[in-house]
């Protein structure tokens, strides 16, 4: 077994029974709508809203001149009655009513449902609702879909598909359960530890939405890492629609206090009596009530099987007479509490300054970490302590201690930064874990704790394109997001740097982020070899198709740009070309805002095209060239 698959690693939405519950956000938190409906009312406000904008945007430091997107946390049962919702539904059925040719086509109207998921209103009003949708009473696996509207008219639609509707009609399956599951069964590369579950849905395929069965399998893969599959199948002829995977996993993932990677740093702790400090006395408390009370934990060791879960998460925060954490000593545990501390406050504090996102589920919130921690599969194979998973359900952070001679405990920033942007996403596009929508999760997450490092911008550990790279004792990162296949393995396993002709289908996400990651680096950086490669790598060996002279936007500006597709204009089954008509798309808004040069989107499709991603069939968007 090589090392990449000896050390398992950040199950980020790990799908197990126990204790740990499966780690799936199952609902998304928003801002309260009564600021919202004011933030959208008025053409004076707006425009006021628009010109304080550009004025703040001149004073800022290019890379940061950027409105951020509001969302927030209001009740489900607010949400449902939220006037931007209903505005969206209205503008839904008046477009699909005009093209109702028949009554047919109104049977098939009146059979669909959307519900909303999301509200996010602009300063200068714009309303973006995220919805998804049933027909005829079941979920549409791929029918979710962004509504964008502007002074109370819809101006366009994020949709994955155009979902063309058939008879309104309810049907019944022609396939009974049970050879649902044996046809489904022989798509499930794993052995199976559990009796499969199914349910009736309809599954988006080719615009059309057929009736199917989702069958949900978990067991085992051949690297004997627990998978919790998904799979779509004709509930006509037991064909093969799609899948998706609920179990996300990482490569090696990962006050004044000392930390392991970047000395001695100041965190926010909380100064406590002996009656809130179960029984310790008077001190302190690694609790940050900054940032939604987040508090971090000592497990003392506790085991977490990979697939039945467990793990004992009662231990309270941890805790310190004198509000010196830590020593000098690697082995110190405080060290590694403050390490992980200091991750959660860097990842809240870049996603509120930067996007104005108040905690990772909008709700200013902080969430639970919980360090020292080993892992088991099946309780009697040790897994080792080089893993870290983020449970979204739960609203914690897991950190592995490490393996001894392998790997530090894995509390590194980026890591920290990457995991708990999977429930970012989870909130927003909810971005498949397959094929090409597990690319651009899996680099989204890349994407964003690499921000979170460029966001700290310490002097111990400088700021790069390298995921991971603290985890292992050697040095040796997990991904290099410049030349992506640089990460190969010896079995020739590794990160695509180009898109291929015909996109991805069951490779590994994280491999196939390469081509996210990729996009970009030279979206920030330019054709720009790094420091550390120039020996080994030329300009020329940074794109896929013989580009040259491709100039960076800085990192930040084109981290703007990918959160505002993310959050605004991908759903679910987005593919890498969807993906780049969302970012051109995001970055023309903000350009029309005032807040970025015209050149920017031209910059946008050139990356695109310098990893082999073109546009949509039929998109009218820009090339780079003509």
């Amino acid at each position: 077994m090589s090392m990449k698959q000896r050390v398992l690693t950040a199950s980020i939405l790990l799908a197990v029974t126990g204790t740990t519950a499966t780690a799936l956000v199952t609902a998304q938190h928003y801002r309260d709508a009564g600021k919202a409906s004011a933030q959208a009312g008025g053409n004076a406000a707006n425009a006021s809203a628009t010109a304080s904008a550009k004025t703040a945007a001149a004073a800022r430091t290019p890379g940061f001149a950027l409105a951020p997107t509001v969302s927030g946390a209001t009740s489900g049962a607010q949400l449902a009655q939220h006037p931007a919702v209903a505005r969206a539904r209205e503008q839904l059925l008046a477009q699909k009513l005009r093209g109702a040719a028949a009554q047919a086509d109104r049977e098939a109207i009146d059979a669909e449902q959307y519900l909303p998921r999301d509200v996010i209103v602009e300063a200068d009003g714009s309303e973006h609702v995220r919805f998804n949708r049933d027909y005829q009473g079941l979920p549409v696996i791929g029918g979710d879909l962004v509504t964008h509207m502007k002074d109370g008219l819809l101006t366009s639609v994020s949709k994955t598909l155009d979902l063309k509707l058939g008879q309104g009609g309810a049907k019944a399956p022609k396939l009974s359960v049970a050879q649902a599951v044996t046809d489904a069964g022989v798509h499930f590369a794993g052995r199976f530890m559990d009796k499969p579950t199914s349910r009736v849905v309809y599954f988006a395929k080719d615009n059309q939405p057929k009736l199917a069965y989702e069958v949900t399998f978990r067991g085992l893969n051949k690297a004997d890492r627990p998978v919790h599959d998904m799979i779509y199948v004709d509930a006509d002829n037991g064909a093969l629609l799609g899948r998706d995977s609920k179990i996300y996993s990482a490569e090696a993932a990962q006050g004044e206090g000392f930390t392991i990677t970047r000395g001695k740093v100041a965190i926010s702790t909380s100064k406590v009596g002996a009656e809130e400090s179960d029984g310790r006395g008077a001190g302190y408390l690694l609790r940050d009530d900054k940032r939604g009370g987040g508090t971090l934990h000592n497990t003392g060791g506790t085991v977490v099987d990979l697939y039945f879960g467990g793990g004992d998460f009662t231990a309270p925060p941890m805790f310190d007479k004198d509000n010196v954490w830590g020593n000098e000593q690697m082995s110190n545990i405080e060290r590694t509490g403050v390490e992980a501390h200091y991750g959660v406050s860097k990842t809240w504090d870049y996603y509120k300054k930067l996007y104005d996102r108040v905690g990772i589920f909008g709700d200013s919130k902080g969430v639970e970490s919980f360090v020292n921690v080993t892992f088991s599969i099946f309780y009697f194979i040790d897994a080792g302590g080089t893993n870290a998973f983020w449970d979204g359900e739960a609203k914690r952070m897991v950190y592995g201690n490490g393996d001894y001679g392998i790997s530090n405990p894995v509390v590194a920033l980026d890591v920290a930064g990457h995991e708990m942007s999977h429930g970012v996403t989870q909130a927003t596009s909810n971005l498949a874990y397959a094929g090409d929508a597990g690319g651009l999760n899996e680099a989204t997450s890349d994407i964003h704790g690499t921000l979170v490092e460029f966001f700290d911008n310490s002097p111990k550990d400088p700021p790069d394109y390298l995921i991971g790279e603290n985890v292992m004792l050697d040095g040796t990162p997990l991904r290099y997001m410049f030349k992506p296949s640089l990460d190969v393995a010896e079995d020739g396993s590794g990160s695509f740097d180009c898109y291929p002709a015909g996109g991805f289908t069951d490779e590994d996400p994280h491999y196939t982020s390469g081509v996210g990651n990729h996009f970009f680096y030279l979206l920030a950086e330019g054709q720009k070899v790094p420091k550390s490669h120039r020996k080994t790598l030329l300009p020329a060996d940074l794109v896929c198709n013989g580009a040259t002279g491709l100039k960076g936007i800085t990192p930040n500006t084109a981290g703007q740009i990918w959160y505002r597709a993310n959050t605004l204009y991908l759903t679910s089954q987005s593919s890498y070309p969807q993906a780049r008509e969302a970012t051109q798309t995001a970055a023309q808004d903000l350009v029309d805002k005032g807040l970025l040069k015209a050149s920017v989107v031209k910059s946008v499709a050139c990356a695109w095209e310098a990893v082999n991603v073109s546009l949509p069939e039929g998109s009218t968007g820009l090339r780079c060239k003509g």
